[in-house]
């Protein structure tokens, strides 16, 4: 992909640098203790510990050990601040203070804040956050350092920060106007950073940069004000400005993977463990099991951990060694193979890019007035409309010179046409643009609608990419401001557009060649309503699946139970589906093959279809996995029949699976 793909925040991206408050988290930090700010301790707070005083100096003691060999440079005592010796002779000065201690017989568990940094001409911070220390008790009493050390989360405000400043490195001085989406999920109480995309093109008017927050505080003042019932994805957009980025605005999504009762009990226990419960070893295992079942790996395994240093027993090497496998399933690990599998992924052959330098080598080495038709229509696909237009000239004057073959005749007419209907539409569809690699969006200057559009397109093709690993062209989106604007375009093509319930449209127009059927154009046309732009999420993925499978299929038709059903997938999951699947079993109303192959449904039995698509999909998916899915499709896209295909694929036929799904995959 080009430079606006997606990236992610490794945690070694800022590990030396940065750490999130251990104690509280982001989140409980703005709704619990209004004095602290995202990743800062509170000074002055009080120890919290159940060590005698003679403990109490042992352990400090102990620790102003390691504070001496840090500033003497001592190699493992830096590396115990995240930090590796400096290349230059510049004094050192370390900054650090227990917050919390937990005392066992075994040992103690030492909560400790710290700064270190470089003084000198140009003093710097070369560490600072919070870590927690294990320390071995010995024989006399005393205390000794062990390797044992727990580093706090990432924190996620200043690697969200820092992900905007380096940005602004990469195209501060370039004249192109760009937006920048930086997306982090609050879970289980704490902030995560995660992923970021640059579109080209701008939100809002110039003159707003003055007036709009600067980066680190629009970051702050969006993150508090997040959504607060469950977990949530989050998308902050900055607009390039003269000085920097500044903030346009947020997009909230909830995740509706994580169960809210889970996540907010991972969001008590976080408060919990920041008071006295810290210096019980039931509480860090309970909290991690906590943890645990939101998904927070990294974090679950290291308060076992803990919990078993402190008591040994209380967890148990079955469920330690369970929590260490799962580090693998943490949002931050995930998410970083997951950037690195959409790379490997790539563009798709029919990407614009790839088709105009074939089509303009062509045009270079022989004119034709085909191949100038084809690039006009590339070009107004990608909203270049002087381009096309340009393209359109070409071709007239080689019409104009008989350039056109007696039996390219038809195919120059039908393009002639597609072009000047393309041009004519041009003028009535929503004249401010944006492009990222996967998208040419079209919007009304000024219409903030848009924020949680491009937001919903990141996690659409997210989703597409790190979930499915299909290789996408670009496609074109149009924003319109209201259900009118909406119905008055699309009708003009589909009857669909024109019913209350659609909120989304994808217009693919298709002519059938000897080669199979050929794209002139497609569009996904949605509104959204500024009073709920959650549905817009939803509503997105589900129109990029379909793309995704006609791309897959190379237009050929897909029976609709099974498009449908990959459309809801990629949504997230159509809403309820599970429950009414389950409900539709019990009462023996479930939609039978042939009524899915009809698709002739309406009402509830609509419903239905979609929640039994959905979880035919999902059952496919578990016994045959995602690759089989995507094969039916590319057997499809070269003309085998579907049956045939899902037979080649699976072993069985469409009914077959119908009878193994509704027998065994109904959960």
């Amino acid at each position: 992909m080009n430079r606006t793909a997606n990236r992610h925040f490794s945690p070694r991206d800022t590990f030396a640098r940065f750490f999130i408050v251990w104690a509280l988290g982001l989140a409980l930090a703005l709704s619990v203790a209004p004095q602290r700010a995202l990743g800062q301790e509170v000074v002055g707070a009080a120890l919290v510990s159940n060590a005698s005083p003679g403990e109490l100096e042992s352990i400090q003691g102990t620790l102003d050990r390691l504070e001496r060999a840090a500033l003497a440079r001592d190699a493992n005592a830096l590396a115990f601040f995240g930090a590796s010796v400096p290349a230059d002779k510049a004094p050192l000065a370390l900054r650090e203070r227990i917050t919390h201690l937990a005392v066992t017989p075994r040992g103690a568990l030492v909560r400790q804040v710290f700064a270190l940094s470089r003084q000198g001409a140009t003093p710097a911070t070369l560490s600072s956050g919070a870590q927690e220390l294990w320390l071995a008790r010995n024989a006399d009493g005393s205390f000794a350092l062990t390797p044992t050390r727990f580093a706090a989360p990432p924190d996620a405000l200043a690697q969200l920060a820092g992900a905007v400043e380096s940005e602004w490195d990469s195209v501060g001085g370039d004249q192109t106007p760009a937006v920048l989406d930086v997306i982090a999920s609050r879970i289980g109480g704490r902030w995560i950073a995660l992923r970021r995309q640059r579109w080209d093109g701008q939100l809002s008017d110039a003159s707003e940069e003055n007036r709009a927050p600067k980066p680190r505080e629009f970051l702050l003042a969006r993150m508090s004000a997040a959504p607060r019932s469950r977990a949530v994805n989050a998308h902050f957009l900055l607009q390039k400005g003269a000085a920097g980025w500044f903030g346009v605005g947020a997009a909230f999504e909830e995740e509706r993977h994580i169960p809210p009762a889970a996540d907010s009990a991972a969001a008590l226990w976080r408060e919990r463990i920041a008071g006295s419960e810290y210096t019980s070893a039931a509480s860090h295992r309970d909290f991690g099991l906590t943890l645990g079942a939101v998904g927070l790996w990294n974090e679950a395994a290291d308060e076992l951990q803990k919990a078993e240093l402190l008591q040994p027993g209380i967890v148990g090497a079955a469920r330690l060694k369970e929590a260490e496998n799962n580090r693998a399933a943490d949002p931050q690990n995930r998410v970083e193979r997951q950037i690195e599998s959409e790379q490997n992924v790539g563009l798709a052959p029919e990407h614009p890019q790839d088709v105009i330098s074939a089509l303009q080598r062509r045009q270079r080495a022989t004119p034709s007035v085909i191949v100038a038709l084809r690039l006009a229509l590339e070009y107004s696909r990608l909203a270049e409309e002087e381009r096309a237009a340009a393209w359109m000239r070409v071709a007239s004057d080689l019409m104009k010179r008989g350039a056109v073959r007696r039996q390219d005749a038809d195919w120059v007419q039908l393009l002639v046409e597609h072009g000047r209907e393309r041009s004519r539409l041009a003028r009535v569809k929503p004249s401010n643009i944006l492009r990222s690699a996967l998208f040419t969006v079209r919007v009304w200057p000024g219409d903030k609608t848009a924020i949680p559009l491009l937001a919903a397109l990141e996690e659409a093709q997210h989703t597409v990419y790190a979930g499915f690993g299909i290789p996408m062209g670009n496609s074109e989106v149009i924003l319109w401001r209201n259900q009118g604007e909406f119905a008055r375009y699309t009708t003009q093509f589909s009857a669909q557009g024109g019913s209350e319930f659609v909120a989304a449209l994808t217009l693919t127009k298709l002519v059938s060649t000897g080669l199979g059927p050929l794209v002139l154009g497609e569009e996904i046309n949605t509104f959204t309503d500024p009073r709920d732009t959650k549905a817009i999420f939803s509503t997105v993925a589900h129109e990029y699946g379909h793309v995704a499978v006609r791309q897959l299929a190379k237009g050929r038709l897909v029976p609709v139970w099974f498009n449908e059903g990959i459309a809801t997938s990629v949504e997230g999951g159509y809403e309820g589906y599970i429950a009414r699947v389950r409900r539709a079993a019990r009462a023996g109303t479930l939609l039978s093959m042939r009524e899915m192959t009809a698709w002739n449904v309406d009402g509830e039995r609509a419903f239905l279809a979609y929640s039994q698509a959905n979880s035919i999909v999902d059952f496919m998916v578990q016994e045959w996995g995602k690759k089989a899915v995507l094969e039916i499709l590319r057997q499809i896209g070269r003309d085998v029949p579907p049956e045939t295909a899902f037979r080649a694929v699976t072993g069985l036929g469409q009914n077959q699976i119908w009878n193994r799904w509704s027998q065994e995959g109904i959960r």
